[in-house]
C-alpha cells in the first residue's frame, strides 16, 4: 500500500500544469480595485535663487517716482601748485546730479476652487496655501529678471522700473551698433542691441579696467550659462590641475583675478544670453514703496483669490563704477 501511495505522488509531481486551464491564479491587470501607487511628494527642479535681489541694499522708496544723487570728485590736477603769497583762487565745484526711477507694481494672483480644496489632493492638504506659497517664490524670480534686464524706465500708465543693464552706460563695450543711452532727462532708456561677437578675455579685461580707472571695483560677474562656460575657457595666466587623488579636473572659473582685485563669476539664469555685467553690489540698491504681502480678494465664484503684491524699483547710486560687455556670444 505504501509503495502503491509513493507511486501516486510521484505521478503527479511528473504531471505538467496545464496554462490553458480555467484555474490560473488571478492577476492584477484583470481586476479594477487594485489602487494606485501615486507618491505623495510634488517634485519641484525649478530654481529658485535670486543672487541679485539677494545681495543688494533694501531701501524705503516713499513715492512712485524714487529720486537719488550721485556725485563724482574733479579730475586729479598734476598742475596743483601756485606761487608763494599768491592769492587764493576759487575752485571749481562739482554738485550731485539728482537721478530717478520709476516703482513697479508686481503681483500674483491664487485663484483655487472650493472642489479642489474639498478633495483628496496629492502632495498637500491645503492645495491653496501651497499655490500661494509657490507664487511668492515666482514673484521674486519675476524682480530678479527685472533687476537684472535691459527694459527702459517707464512713467505710466504701467510704470517700470529700468534694470542693470539698461542703467549701465559709461564702461560699455557693445557690437556694432549697439548703443547704451542709460540715464537722460528723467528716464533710462533701453539698449540698442549691436552685433553679435565671441567674448573674449581681452573685452573682459578692457571693460574692467575702464571701470576701475572711473572709480569703480567691479566685485561681482554675472552671465547666463553659455557665457558662463565661455568665461572659464579663460586662461590668465593660471595653469588648471587635475587632482590625482580624487579623479576631480577643475574646469570653471568662479573668481578671476585681474590687476585690479578680485572678481566673483556668478552664473544667472534669469538675464540676457547676450550679456555679461560686471558689477559692485554696493553701488546699487532696492527701493520697495509696497513690502510684499497677501491680500484677500472679493470672492465672487465658489473659489478662494488671494494676491500677492510688492511695489519696488531699483536704485542706482552711481553706474560710472559697472560695466558691462554687450553682444556677445560664445
Amino acid at each position: 500500500m505504501e509503495s502503491r501511495a509513493s507511486n501516486h505522488i510521484c505521478a503527479a509531481l511528473e504531471t505538467p500544469v496545464d496554462s490553458s486551464r480555467s484555474d490560473t491564479a488571478l492577476v492584477t491587470n484583470s481586476v479594477v480595485h487594485v489602487r494606485e501607487d501615486l507618491s505623495n511628494v510634488i517634485n519641484n527642479i525649478s530654481p529658485e535663487e535670486t543672487p541679485v535681489y539677494s545681495m543688494l541694499e533694501k531701501k524705503k522708496a516713499t513715492n512712485t517716482r524714487h529720486e537719488f544723487l550721485t556725485e563724482t570728485l574733479n579730475a586729479a590736477n598734476g598742475n596743483n601748485a601756485v606761487a608763494e603769497g599768491a592769492e587764493f583762487v576759487d575752485s571749481a565745484l562739482t554738485t550731485p546730479v539728482r537721478l530717478g526711477n520709476y516703482t513697479q507694481i508686481s503681483t500674483k494672483v491664487i485663484n483655487v476652487s472650493g472642489t479642489l480644496q474639498a478633495v483628496n489632493s496629492v502632495g498637500s492638504n491645503n492645495e491653496f496655501g501651497r499655490q500661494v506659497a509657490k507664487a511668492g517664490v515666482e514673484l521674486k524670480r519675476d524682480i530678479e529678471t527685472s533687476l537684472v534686464g535691459n527694459s527702459a524706465s517707464v512713467g505710466g500708465p504701467v510704470r517700470k522700473s529700468a534694470g542693470i543693464e539698461a542703467w549701465i552706460s559709461t564702461n560699455v563695450n557693445a557690437g556694432a551698433g549697439g548703443t547704451s543711452p542709460g540715464y537722460s532727462a528723467g528716464t533710462v532708456a533701453a539698449p540698442t542691441d549691436g552685433t553679435l561677437r565671441t567674448l573674449t578675455e581681452a573685452m573682459f579685461k578692457g571693460v574692467i579696467a575702464t571701470a576701475w580707472t572711473n572709480g569703480g571695483d567691479v566685485k561681482k560677474v554675472i552671465a547666463g550659462p553659455s557665457l558662463k562656460q565661455a568665461i572659464s575657457g579663460f586662461t590668465g595666466n593660471a595653469t588648471k590641475f587635475q587632482q590625482a587623488k580624487d579623479q576631480t579636473v577643475t574646469a570653471g572659473i568662479d573668481v578671476y583675478v585681474s590687476d585690479f582685485g578680485r572678481h566673483e563669476i556668478i552664473p544667472h539664469r534669469y538675464m540676457r544670453s547676450r550679456t555679461v555685467i560686471l558689477f559692485d553690489p554696493s553701488l546699487w540698491a532696492i527701493a520697495t514703496l509696497r513690502a510684499m504681502k497677501t491680500e484677500d480678494l472679493a470672492k465672487t465664484t465658489d473659489a478662494d483669490r488671494k494676491a500677492i503684491l510688492t511695489e519696488w524699483t531699483l536704485e542706482s547710486k552711481n553706474e560710472l563704477g559697472n560695466a558691462k560687455i554687450a553682444d556677445v556670444q560664445p
